[in-house]
């Protein structure tokens, strides 16, 4: 243990950990949150409804440029609002499908130590299920990064206990109906494909709403974790016809889309405040790629898009993990 005093903040630093302990799956450390696996693919067109008839995006660098993200603005379909108890819809309408016994997960322990002979499970911790959503974990996982109050910590969270099982999600939601609330949809709109082998489709209106979601399961220590997230598109030359095969989908190569503006540009376009935010998000949703276009005032690429390699977004060497103390 050691102390750092500064005139306003006084810290405790916890551990130092080199990155590459970060990233070892065979030596973790006691906090690690293991690879994130896709348990099933929706479709949530509406809040109240949620289907797995799933259509898979495939990406398509763009070919021409300029690109006008405003084309087509008119006829934008905005996401609709969705209320809080609906916000863990996708997760909990999972949960009622699968024939896995997810939320009763020491059951399925117990009897597999009876089958076995074995008298340790109770020796083994009791696991607890978590039902959450990807927005809420990428914040709390930004906190050890970002301990100084900003506009990127300042949000709210809600949780809620239900018979052993606890309920969080993000409650943050954008009003904005804006053009430039517009651009990130459009954007995926130009990128991604209905077919590895044909180009997008971008003479149809936008709809947000049409979005493919993963519900994904993690562990850290005794929790289970288990989470919606936004599925980008696949990196392929082939198309993808079995959207329930998890075996297959968890091999896929998946790619998110961003945008920055050029005003936010440095000489490595991923040398930016929010790469963090994207780098984390990414690891949840089980992403390998990021595209990222740049845009000007006017809402314009012209620019070539820059495609990275998420292990590739530059990262501290070493990490300091402190927790600030009064």
């Amino acid at each position: 243990m050691a102390a750092k005093h500064t005139d306003r903040d006084v810290y405790k630093i916890l551990m130092n950990l080199e990155y590459k302990e970060l990233t070892n799956d065979r030596h973790p450390p006691a906090f690690y949150l293991t690879r994130p696996e896709i348990c099933a693919l929706y479709s949530a067109v509406d809040p109240e409804f949620i289907t797995r008839d799933v259509k898979l995006k495939y990406f398509k660098s763009p070919k021409s440029y300029p690109i006008d993200l405003n084309e087509g603005f008119h006829q934008h379909i905005f996401q609709n609002r969705i209320s809080n108890y609906q916000m863990l819809g996708k997760v909990q309408k999972f949960v009622l499908e699968t024939e896995e016994n997810v939320l009763q997960p020491n059951a399925s322990a117990n009897t597999q130590t009876s089958i076995t002979g074995s008298d340790r499970a109770q020796d083994m911790p009791k696991r607890k299920v978590v039902l959450s959503q990807r927005g809420f974990l990428s914040h709390i996982m930004l906190i050890p990064y970002r301990l100084k109050a900003s506009e990127y910590n300042n949000v709210t969270f809600y949780a809620t206990r239900y018979c052993g099982i606890l309920h969080i999600m993000h409650m943050g939601w954008d009003e904005g109906r804006t053009k430039n609330d517009s651009y990130h949809g459009k954007f995926m709109d130009v990128c991604l494909s209905d077919d590895p082998d044909l180009d997008p489709i971008t003479n149809v209106p936008v709809n947000d709403n049409e979005r493919v979601y993963g519900i994904f399961k993690s562990t850290i220590k005794e929790y289970d974790l288990i989470y919606s997230a936004e599925v980008g598109g696949i990196i392929s030359d082939h198309k993808i016809y079995d959207v329930y095969n998890m075996d297959e989908i968890n091999k896929c190569r998946f790619i998110n889309t961003k945008l920055l503006w050029t005003s936010q540009h440095t000489e490595n376009i991923f040398n930016h405040s929010k790469s963090l935010h994207w780098w984390l998000q990414a690891y949840l949703a089980k992403s390998n790629d990021i595209c990222v276009g740049l845009k000007d005032t006017d809402g314009v690429i012209r620019n070539e898009v820059v495609v990275n390699q998420v292990k590739n977004i530059p990262q501290v060497s070493i990490i300091t993990l402190k927790l600030k103390f009064n």
